[in-house]
């Protein structure tokens, strides 16, 4: 749970109409079955954002495994572990460094495209069928 994840979650439900809770209660549903039933649904493109956002974010993280993982190198994030092809004696190794970057962010883009469509979807949808 992070700030930011609160934030986008509460500005999600803002723009989830209120016609379609009014709808349900009509229904007769409780409301945990609004939760569970309307709004979970609903707000699946907004989790799925924020779960690549964590995941983009952690994979990314740099300064704190710098200051924390001082000689163990199974335990660098990938970005730390690139630092690795740059060296202050022999100068860049440019060709590795690239090579390892393209590694890197390959997971990223695949995770991007396999879960493109449902982005789209969350763009498209305004939760009312």
């Amino acid at each position: 749970i992070s700030v930011f994840g609160i934030f986008l979650m509460r500005q999600f439900f803002k723009t989830v109409p209120d016609d379609l809770i009014n709808a349900a209660r009509m229904d007769g549903m409780s409301e945990f079955s609004i939760v569970w039933k309307v709004m979970l649904p609903t707000a699946i493109p907004a989790l799925l954002a924020f779960a690549i956002f964590s995941v983009v974010a952690h994979w990314n993280d740099y300064y704190w495994p710098r200051v924390v993982i001082t000689g163990d190198q199974d335990l660098m994030t990938p970005p730390l572990g690139l630092r690795m092809f740059k060296s202050d004696m022999d100068g860049n190794e440019y060709g590795p460094l690239m090579a390892a970057a393209t590694v890197i962010v390959a997971p990223l883009v695949v995770a991007f495209l396999l879960a493109q469509r449902r982005f789209i979807e969350g763009i498209t949808l305004t939760g009312m069928k």
